[in-house]
């Protein structure tokens, strides 16, 4: 039977039906309020962090980092994910794009309330999209775990 592998209490993430954090932990990781132990929300964490000095006027350090990030990402699900099924159909991005872009956007939402008036469309808009990317992430995570979703794979020597 081609079933993923069920998860054991040894740290073993494969297969599980936590294989992947849920859209609220990596928005609390984002934000630093709690890591928790997954290797993801801690990955997370650090995407948030470097959004925010990109926010601030950070250089190259900051993006450079950033790519690291996203490819310690995707390599660490890349070694963890279930085999897809053999009609399972490719996302277009990897899982690292993917929490990048809630990082981002979770920091100019984030932003945005803190430095103009709540009341703002561009307030509303932010954290719009920022409930979307969440529920996309979701949605991804459930097929990928599923296995009705495959991601891309790493090019290179990943």
């Amino acid at each position: 039977m081609d079933t993923p592998p069920q998860s054991s209490d040894t740290g073993d993430w494969s297969g599980s039906p936590t294989l992947f954090p849920s859209g609220e932990a990596l928005l609390s990781a984002i934000r630093g309020h709690h890591l928790g132990h997954h290797p993801l929300t801690r990955l997370a964490h650090q995407l948030g962090r470097m959004h925010h000095w990109l926010l601030l006027g950070a250089g190259r350090e900051c993006r450079c980092r950033r790519t690291e990030l996203i490819l310690a990402v995707d390599v660490w699900v890349g070694g963890h994910l279930p085999r897809p099924h053999p009609a399972a159909t490719l996302h277009t991005e990897t899982l690292g794009a993917v929490i990048d872009r809630l990082a981002h956007a979770q920091v100019r939402a984030y932003h945005l309330l803190m430095t103009i008036d709540p009341a703002d469309a561009r307030v509303h808009a932010a954290w719009y999209r920022l409930a979307e990317l969440i529920d996309g992430y979701t949605d991804l995570t459930t097929e990928v775990t599923r296995r009705t979703r495959r991601l891309p794979a790493l090019g290179g020597d990943h």
